[in-house]
């Protein structure tokens, strides 16, 4: 499984792609500036803990971010988990700092969001950032998170699936369907009885 966008390939964290970068064993792509100890940590504890313990479907956990021009790892996100009962997932992101500032993170998270609202499961996704952080504020309102809450040092933001414009269009198409298929059976059995 992949998502693609402009410059970006979207790849998710499987247990089998974990293993293959903490051992070097990756040559699609280059992962030297974002394999730092903190990410190797992260992919060593999804391995050994979160994989083992609480699988979460494919899809829901982190995804890396290929820039598709350079075919390196220039980030990552993802979702922290399986929705829980109400539906709600949370999402986050991070991206290398010499390729921030480029629209890299809209993309990855529009692809995120696009995926999410092909979950039946997914009802909202929740983004945490920290008040500081205008440059992530900016991106989650972009995106249609509304600010709903705040969490010590962190302002909680959240989007509704049949918020989004992706969920919409798509009630849209589904709709205008349902009325063709409705509409072309009853307008010929009425064509058929004007004729008879």
């Amino acid at each position: 499984m992949k998502l693609e966008t402009k410059h970006l390939m979207l790849y998710p964290l499987t247990e089998t792609l974990i293993e293959q970068i903490l051992n070097n064993n990756v040559t699609e792509f280059s992962t030297d500036e974002w394999l730092t100890e903190d990410n190797r940590v992260l992919l060593t504890w999804m391995k050994e803990e979160l994989y083992r313990f609480l699988p979460p479907k494919i899809g829901f956990t982190s995804w890396i971010f290929i820039e598709k021009k350079t075919n390196q790892v220039i980030g990552d996100g993802g979702y922290k988990g399986n929705p829980d009962a109400d539906g709600k997932v949370e999402i986050g992101y991070e991206i290398i700092e010499s390729k921030r500032r480029k629209g890299y993170a809209t993309e990855a998270i529009d692809a995120l969001l696009d995926w999410a609202v092909t979950q039946p499961e997914v009802k909202s996704i929740i983004a945490k950032c920290h008040k500081e952080n205008v440059p992530s504020q900016n991106l989650l309102q972009k995106l249609q998170f509304m600010l709903v809450d705040e969490e010590d040092e962190m302002d909680i933001y959240q989007v509704f699936i049949d918020e989004h414009p992706l969920f919409k269009a798509a009630k849209y198409v589904v709709t205008a369907l349902t009325l063709v298929c409705f509409i072309v059976p009853l307008t010929k059995k009425f064509i058929k009885k004007r004729k008879s």
